[in-house]
């Protein structure tokens, strides 16, 4: 384990999560299975701690 996460499970600090569809760059909600812009099943999440 990373001092890293440690250090984030003690501080409890909250985390932004952003995904894009892998094809075209659209931000998608994180329940989404196809994105709306060009149908690509394949995304990129990313957890921003804030």
């Amino acid at each position: 384990m990373s001092v890293r996460t440690i250090l984030e499970q003690f501080l409890d600090s909250e985390v932004t999560v952003v995904v894009e569809c892998r094809q075209c760059g659209t931000t998608v909600a994180p329940e989404t299975d196809e994105c709306d812009a060009c149908g690509a099943t394949a995304f990129c999440r990313y957890e921003i701690p804030e």
